[in-house]
């Protein structure tokens, strides 16, 4: 039971103090501090409003000195990276007691009337402080932490469902029916399968993958025709003025910029690519294998 408490303590929790929060965090704490110090004195501390005022400020500056000062002198990155539950309490405690310190120290005169020394004034504010805003930091901070994370689980849904949707449209089988310079002819093409187009004069040999073997037929068309009817798909390009490949099949590369070569899986024939065309097709070879 103890160590699951302590693994709860120190459970990872995003350092979110920044100025702009540190700033909204003081202003509406001044404006709490000055309404409730206001109600609970209004009766019995001489200059209320002076010392209500005061208050207010005081605690808006302390908030700032703490939060803003603490961090550049005390913090390093590496801290702020590994912040927890335990440190966002203390810090938040840290907080309280800067405001408590703050405000014995400047409305101490308010309190002259009163019988205590300034050190029996000062620790009764640190008890008060620390008896009473132990457990709203706890709760308040439990209560981020689940929000926090419960947004954190949201966004990793949706991440998910995009992905999920991503990967479907990639899988998914795409067949084309591309009309071909004969009339009575229709190349019927699906792309998981097409491996790459190679000029032959007045035709086109394409190249598809079935089971452990390669197909290999002609179709009356010319490669520029081909090429523009898969213009909509990226992972299509010409690497030669006779070839047109699908990257998502390629087996493996070799050579340089100067004699690079493509290998496609159950084929020794070898796909040249140009060197005109050699930095377009890195480009896009490397979206998909990078």
């Amino acid at each position: 039971m103890k160590s699951k408490f302590l693994k709860n303590l120190s459970k990872p929790y995003p350092y979110l103090f920044h100025t702009k929060r540190n700033l909204i965090i003081a202003f509406i704490l001044s404006i709490v501090t000055l309404l409730l110090n206001y109600y609970v004195t209004q009766n019995t501390l001489p200059n209320n409003l002076s010392a209500c005022l005061t208050a207010s400020i005081v605690t808006f500056l302390s908030i700032l000195f703490f939060t803003e000062l603490v961090p550049i002198v005390f913090f390093t990155a590496e801290i702020k990276e590994n912040w927890n539950t335990v440190r966002e309490f203390f810090f938040t405690l840290g907080i309280l007691i800067s405001i408590a310190l703050f405000q014995n120290s400047f409305l101490y005169p308010f309190k002259s009337h009163m019988d205590s020394s300034f050190f029996l004034s000062l620790i009764n504010t640190f008890s008060y402080v620390i008896l009473v805003g132990t457990l709203p930091v706890l709760i308040i901070i439990w209560i981020n932490y689940v929000i926090i994370l419960k947004e954190n689980l949201r966004s990793i849904k949706a991440y998910n469902k995009e992905l999920e949707k991503e990967l479907k449209q990639k899988d998914k089988e795409v067949v084309l029916s591309i009309k071909t310079n004969n009339v009575n002819e229709t190349l019927i093409l699906d792309l998981t399968t097409f491996l790459f187009a190679k000029s032959e004069g007045n035709y086109v040999d394409i190249y598809t993958k079935n089971l452990n073997s390669v197909d290999i037929k002609p179709y009356r068309i010319s490669i520029q025709k081909l090429l523009n009817d898969l213009s909509d798909y990226s992972f299509i390009l010409s690497t030669h003025r006779s070839y047109i490949i699908n990257i998502k099949n390629i087996r493996r590369t070799s050579g340089n910029a100067r004699n690079y070569k493509i290998s496609f899986p159950d084929i020794s024939h070898e796909v040249p690519v140009s060197r005109s065309k050699f930095k377009l097709f890195k480009e896009e070879f490397d979206k998909y294998y990078k």
